[in-house]
């Protein structure tokens, strides 16, 4: 079941980051919430989520935001060059990027599989999170 908009949309009016994911526009809000669904069923395992569940739900919104601020930091980084390391400005100016190593630039951080802190202690919640299951084949 998919997370419905409206529902999250309620969830970030009382969140302390609610204008940041009240500026991003609807496609990436949505996206978000999309890709969140998929990093959630992976971390459970799951081909499906039960979005009824307050403790799943709110695993999702956590990890749009996070997902969605990453990415928004990401690509609010130069194309050209890395990360800017230092800048100075005397008279002529000065600008140090870091290099941008081909690890980053292949894998983003959406692409990583790191789910947000908060998203992690909503799912740590849930019963047989993190256990480990032992079949006999």
């Amino acid at each position: 079941m998919q997370s419905n908009m409206i529902q999250v949309q309620e969830y970030f009016q009382c969140h302390l980051q609610r204008r940041h994911w009240q500026n991003l526009p609807a496609d990436t809000q949505s996206a978000a919430v999309k890709m969140a669904e998929d990093d959630i069923k992976l971390a459970l395992n799951t081909p499906t989520l039960d979005i009824g569940d307050l403790l799943v739900f709110c695993a999702v919104c956590e990890q749009a935001l996070y997902l969605a601020l990453q990415e928004n930091c990401r690509s609010g980084e130069s194309t050209a060059h890395g990360a800017l390391k230092s800048e100075s400005i005397d008279g002529i100016g000065k600008r140090e990027y870091y290099e941008r190593s081909v690890e980053s630039e292949s894998v983003g951080v959406a692409a990583s599989g790191v789910l947000a802190p908060r998203c992690e202690l909503f799912l740590s919640r849930l019963p047989g999170y993190g256990e480990i299951k032992i079949n006999r084949g």
